[in-house]
């Protein structure tokens, strides 16, 4: 008779840094992989140009959308006092400011300076917060995917879509610290 014995690790207290950080490992070579696969098996390839003029309009505003979403998370982190929470935070917020600056060098002297006001006060709980920042991120998340519909160029669109990926995953690392079930954040 065979017997199976499950193995389970210690039952230990996840931080929200923790989750967050294994939810969104590996964010930045996301962001960048799909630009350099995107050279490499697009060589000499016909079809979509690398770069068109058209996108720059619809790039600045993507850019002004990552620069006013960083400031939102700068209010996050000055209302939230937990040491896991602000590190979580501050992990999201580098995200953020990272799409600003790729998406900054992308255009490089066709950049308009972004509107950097804050989209929102996040404030209360941790919970509250982090649902707060949530909605923000799948707002973004949608803003982004509408984007890809009029982009021409495909390094744009490939820019844009890496990033669409991880704020996906923000909306959902967010719902779930926020108290939903994985199932509920999950449709995030």
């Amino acid at each position: 008779m065979d017997t199976h014995q499950v193995e389970s690790p210690n039952t230990m207290t996840t931080s929200r840094r923790q989750l967050i950080a294994s939810l969104l490992a590996g964010s930045a070579a996301v962001v960048a992989a799909p630009m350099l696969a995107g050279r490499a098996s697009a060589e000499g390839a016909t079809g979509a140009p690398h770069r068109d003029p058209a996108d720059n309009a619809t790039l600045n505003a993507g850019l002004e959308r990552e620069t006013r979403m960083a400031a939102t998370y700068r209010i996050a982190l000055a209302a939230t006092s937990n040491k896991d929470d602000k590190a979580a935070l501050s992990l999201l917020l580098d995200h953020h400011v990272a799409y600003a600056q790729a998406l900054h060098g992308y255009l490089a002297t066709k950049v308009v300076p972004p509107n950097a006001a804050p989209l929102a006060n996040p404030s209360g709980s941790f919970a509250q917060i982090a649902i707060q920042l949530a909605t923000l991120e799948e707002q973004t998340t949608n803003i982004h995917i509408d984007s890809l519909a009029v982009i021409k160029g495909l390094d744009a669109s490939t820019l844009i879509a890496s990033i669409v990926t991880v704020e996906a995953r923000h909306a959902a690392a967010l719902t779930l610290v926020a108290g939903a079930t994985p199932l509920i954040a999950a449709g995030n």
